[in-house]
């Protein structure tokens, strides 16, 4: 009977179906283009480094336009110190790095510790990577070093593989180190005292030009102290003050305060305002939907007041008179959810080959969700958009369910 009531009025139905579908359309649209920007911009302002860098109170620091890394230092910070620096009011991101000088296939470098959960330079600059979470046996190249994927280094000694290739920053001390996670510099330098103990192997010290005395020589720190960081990279949240988040990490002992491009990191905590804003866009158009389906409905109803009032004296039962309007209400907006989940995706396509392309040319790259959530979305489209025509629904139907069914014969109009 739903059903059929949906084909008695084919233009009402078609008219309130085209509003559904381009509301949620948009909405679909909105939603995975805010996606794709926010994961492409959030890429971008990642690149452009840490918004504060604390280091040891006596380290020198030479300022870039990228706070990625801090020159190579002996100076160091305790590890727990990121405890009370997270706690500091308007910081939402603490990443830990450490710096140490070692040899890589016979050769002075530099290796870069840092921690893959907390991390967001690093990682962001990957160009090219093997499948997987980066492990113990894993070392990542600088964008100008040698090596590709799966080829075999040596650290100390110590082989392991290439997973990735960082692009190029711009940032010396960074385009030329390896960078392995905290849990691989603690395998090395436990490699380095196992083996360093019956080949007699002595520390590389910093700057130290000196190569081993044979291809299986162990030059490395085996007296590199754990729980030590050379830098703490900190991103702010998006309503945090710069100068009263840098005078509470002031006070905090043997720190000293770097701060990065103040232009940048206000970019970045505006992006997180803008997104907001398209989120309680979206909202405030599925409000207008649900108001229009409402009313639309309540003229429906009201239309069929004297049919309602011969089912019921027919016999109908309320709950499968509240079943017809609900289900007439369902059909037309998941019928229109559908056809938006259409329109949602010709406007994506349409946007991603126009302004993906100018975002891509800005360094903006437009990140498509993974498909587990661009079928998430579309799944909740299409219920979101049923549900709009029920809950709309709902209030006139809850209203023809408390009159008489001679009231609803007899009258055209509602009882007062």
């Amino acid at each position: 009977m739903a059903a059929q009531n949906v084909g008695r009025r084919r233009l009402r139905a078609i008219l309130l179906a085209l509003a559904v579908m381009v509301g949620v359309g948009i909405g679909f649209a909105s939603f995975v283009a805010g996606w794709a920007l926010s994961t492409g911009m959030a890429t971008a302002f990642a690149r452009m480094g840490a918004d504060i860098v604390a280091v040891q109170r006596g380290t020198l620091v030479n300022i870039t336009s990228s706070l990625l890394t801090v020159q190579p230092t002996d100076a160091t910070l305790a590890a727990d110190l990121a405890v009370p620096i997270g706690a500091v009011a308007g910081v939402a991101r603490v990443a830990p790095q450490r710096i140490v000088p070692i040899l890589v296939d016979g050769q002075p470098a530099n290796v870069i510790a840092f921690d893959p959960a907390q991390d967001f330079t690093v990682r962001s600059w990957l160009e090219d990577q093997q499948r997987g979470p980066v492990g113990t046996g894993d070392v990542i190249v600088g964008g100008r070093l040698a090596g590709g994927l799966g080829q075999m280094l040596s650290l100390c000694g110590k082989p392991l593989g290439i997973y990735g290739r960082l692009g190029k920053t711009g940032v010396g001390p960074f385009d030329e180190s390896y960078f392995l996670t905290f849990d691989a510099l603690a395998d090395l330098v436990a490699f380095c005292r196992g083996s360093g103990a019956q080949a007699g192997a002595r520390p590389l010290s910093p700057g130290s030009s000196d190569e081993p005395a044979h291809a299986g020589a162990n030059v490395c720190p085996p007296d590199l102290e754990p729980d030590r960081v050379s830098a703490f990279l900190l991103q702010l949240s998006p309503d945090a003050k710069i100068a009263e988040v840098e005078f509470a990490l002031a006070r905090l002992p043997g720190i000293k305060i770097v701060e990065g491009n103040n232009v940048l990191t206000s970019s970045r905590q505006a992006l997180s305002a803008l997104l907001i804003g398209i989120a309680l866009f979206t909202a405030f158009q599925l409000t207008a939907l649900l108001v229009l389906v409402s009313l639309l409905f309540s003229a429906i109803v009201q239309e069929r007041y004297r049919e309602i009032g011969l089912l019921r004296a027919l016999g109908a039962r309320l709950h499968q008179v509240m079943a017809v309007i609900l289900g007439e209400a369902a059909i037309i907006t998941g019928l229109a959810g559908l056809a938006g989940l259409a329109l949602g995706t010709a406007l994506l396509m349409l946007f991603a080959r126009s302004l993906g392309f100018y975002f891509d040319l800005l360094g903006i790259p437009f990140s498509w969700p993974s498909p587990v959530v661009l079928q998430l979305a579309a799944v909740v489209t299409v219920a979101v958009s049923a549900l709009l025509g029920v809950i709309g629904a709902c209030v006139p139907a809850w209203r023809v369910r408390r009159m008489a069914p001679h009231v609803l014969i007899h009258s055209g109009t509602p009882a007062a």
